[in-house]
């Protein structure tokens, strides 16, 4: 029997209290995406007191700010077991300094680990290249992924793919692509709509959802462009994969994709950059294709092979459904963590 703490900044996501505060007790601190010192240094002592306090056996962190923080405050308060998840490094993007302190925090975080979760298998050799983390304690649980799929909530839905494409004016015989995820400039959304204006001069019920928060200010260019709807919020994102065709995530940067694994269970082939992480999560030419990155041309090629031949894209689709039964059921992600945690409180407690 455990007890479990889920440390969030909650912000405007208060409905998370009502959703998980029945599993977990749930605990407010503000730790912000971007870099903020007094915010960081503020949060930092938020994070060491609590830990202090209730004497945790583990602290388990995802994502690169919170790991950072709660590598630091969870050694100092003498956590016995010291997780982190890596799930992609902000700093393969960057340049110059910024690049240098971004990369040395990761090399922090699995300093100051006792353990390190990676979510994909190439993903872990770049890091290892890098000499990012330690081969002696990192890990990748099956094919990879942080936490896999649900199965029961991600199926393809024919109600859900009718009554949505109806709402929002979509033909039966149009082909509709599906972004969805954070719109940025590093998840390769310009590259995406400058294909995509390319192709839809030429074939007009070719159409493009992007699903996501905005967070670079990129929607009016986007909804610029003729064929092109931008939803900024969904709580329901299996909807929109049952919606789609095709699904597209043409970033340069990710550790695994866990939304490409979410719509091939609804049995959607995706088009993904040939980068670590999504090499993991598509198979080329089999369940999805793999392209270059930064190129619109790159993804001019793919977007047209998939729009123009329905027979690939239900053979590639039935492929990557069977593949994410196979591999990427969340029970089986589930059981492996929770055996992880078991091992390492018996060891540590002896």
């Amino acid at each position: 029997m455990y007890e479990v703490t889920l440390i969030a900044n909650l912000g405007d996501n208060k409905n998370l209290l009502d959703e998980i505060s029945h599993y977990a007790l749930i605990k407010d601190i503000p730790i912000n995406r971007e870099i903020s010192l007094l915010a960081d240094i503020k949060a930092l002592f938020l994070l060491l007191n609590f830990f202090w306090r209730h004497e945790f056996s583990l602290v388990h962190s995802v994502s690169p700010k919170a790991g950072l923080l709660s590598m630091i405050a969870s050694s100092i308060a003498r956590v016995p077991n010291r997780i982190h998840t890596f799930t992609g490094q902000v700093w393969v993007t960057k340049n110059g300094f910024i690049k240098y302190l971004l990369c040395y925090s990761d090399k922090l975080i699995n300093l100051l680990s006792t353990q390190i979760i990676v979510d994909s298998k190439s993903q872990l050799k770049f890091l290892l290249k890098h000499e990012v983390v330690s081969k002696s304690k990192a890990i990748v649980f099956g094919q990879g992924s942080i936490s896999g799929v649900d199965l029961k909530r991600f199926k393809f839905n024919e109600q859900v793919r009718i009554k949505m494409r109806s709402q929002f004016g979509v033909k039966d015989s149009d082909v509709l692509i599906l972004f969805l995820g954070r719109l940025k400039k590093d998840k390769g959304i310009l590259e995406l709509i400058q294909a995509f204006s390319k192709i839809h001069t030429e074939s007009p019920n070719l159409i493009l959802w992007c699903v996501g928060p905005d967070e670079e200010k990129l929607t009016k260019i986007i909804e610029n462009t003729k064929g092109v709807r931008v939803f900024s919020y969904t709580k329901k994102p299996e909807d929109f994969m049952s919606s789609a065709d095709i699904f597209c995530i043409p970033s340069f940067r990710e550790g695994f994709g866990t939304a490409v694994i979410e719509a091939a269970a609804c049995g959607i082939p995706s088009i993904g950059t040939n980068i670590y992480g999504l090499n993991d999560a598509i198979i080329n030419g089999e369940t999805g294709i793999l392209v270059k990155p930064k190129s619109h041309l790159a993804l001019i090629k793919a977007l047209r092979l998939l729009y123009e031949k329905e027979d690939l894209r239900n053979k590639m689709g039935k492929a990557a459904n069977e593949r994410a039964k196979i591999h990427f059921s969340s029970e089986f992600f589930t059981d492996e963590l929770l055996k992880f945690y078991k091992k390492l409180i018996m060891l540590s407690s002896k």
